[in-house]
């Protein structure tokens, strides 16, 4: 045997041996662990949702089948539960983010208290993504944006950094209209009931698979009136709602709008913290993908609605990547509209 091809097998013997050990090495790790998912909002709404019915399959598909159980970490629209997974938690896998989409945007934008960056976020996958959605109650006198351009409509809201406020500010400041969120409530759970209550006439910000998951007698029965969409393409089960990118004319304010709208790409994702060791994050990507295939998980979602529109980890990485190179004047522009100050939003 010549020399050279000696070389070439030990190399090839060793690049398995390496990659047996490292995988010997994750299921180690993962075996009697407890993996936490963190979702940033009450129990009861989209993002809570979806990080269950992630919980109950990654084990399975996970090396070392650990158990999963969800948290929920409520405060500042899930700026409280991002800064715990990003900073505050062990770096070392057992610890999933889910929470709100906008928390790249949220960061750089300067939200206050953001211990977290988004180029750090190392994303497993997203289980689903959808436009947000503005609407009223039925009851309300509020059946299209011409009306909401007459009066004040308040509408529930989280913190400032929900889309629940984020989505108002923007299309006041788009087309003129006289959305007033009032903040406060905890989650979707408490926001609806207020709705329905008719202490709010209704919600900027909730996702249309949210809707469709947790919400869809609304639909069929008509509870709601969807005034607008905000996403960089209009959903195919909504041709009759506006889409907001569609009703504006200017460059500049379609940049910003694009900005705006990114984070509805990310959808129901989730990531960990950017000490997690690669290997880690490429076993918890793989189970992530497998849960998404799972037929019992499948089957389980077709009985509950939930929509599944599955992306990978390499994807919203890059989809981040692309926040972050916006360019600083449109980001300051977006910043003053959504009425953000560096720290102070």
């Amino acid at each position: 045997m010549s020399s050279v091809l000696k070389t070439i097998l030990t190399a090839a013997y060793l690049a398995v041996c390496s990659q047996a050990a490292s995988a010997q090495s994750v299921t180690d790790f993962y075996k009697g662990k407890t993996i936490q998912i963190v979702v940033g909002f009450g129990v009861g709404g989209g993002y809570d949702l979806y990080a269950r019915s992630l919980g109950r399959y990654l084990g399975k598909h996970l090396p070392g089948n650990p158990t999963v159980v969800v948290q929920n970490m409520e405060g500042a629209a899930s700026v409280r539960a991002a800064n715990f997974v990003y900073a505050g938690s062990p770096q070392d896998g057992t610890v999933i983010a889910a929470v709100n989409q906008n928390a790249p945007m949220y960061q750089l934008l300067g939200g206050a208290g953001a211990k977290f960056e988004a180029a750090g976020m190392q994303w497993l996958g997203s289980m689903t993504n959808s436009n947000g959605l503005l609407y009223t109650w039925h009851t309300s006198n509020i059946k299209t944006l011409d009306d909401a351009k007459r009066q004040d409509v308040p509408l529930g809201a989280v913190g400032v950094a929900s889309d629940s406020v984020i989505f108002p500010n923007l299309v006041n400041e788009m087309i003129g209209t006289r959305f007033r969120p009032i903040t406060g409530y905890a989650g979707s759970s408490q926001i609806h009931l207020a709705m329905e209550r008719g202490e709010v006439m209704g919600r900027g910000g909730n996702s249309w698979a949210s809707v469709q998951t947790a919400n869809m007698n609304w639909i069929t029965e008509k509870k709601i009136n969807i005034l607008v969409q905000v996403g960089l393409e209009s959903e195919p089960d909504l041709p009759a709602v506006p889409l907001l990118l569609n009703l504006i004319d200017d460059a500049e304010r379609k940049a910003v709008i694009r900005v705006v709208s990114l984070p509805t790409a990310l959808g129901y994702g989730h990531w960990v913290a950017p000490g997690v060791p690669k290997d880690r994050v490429a076993a918890l990507r793989t189970a992530y993908a497998a849960v998404m295939k799972d037929p019992d998980f499948l089957n389980e979602t077709r009985k509950t609605g939930m929509v599944i529109r599955v992306q990978t980890g390499e994807t919203l990485d890059g989809l981040v990547r692309q926040v972050t190179k916006t360019p600083q004047a449109v980001l300051d522009r977006t910043a003053q509209i959504l009425k953000w100050k560096r720290g102070e939003p």
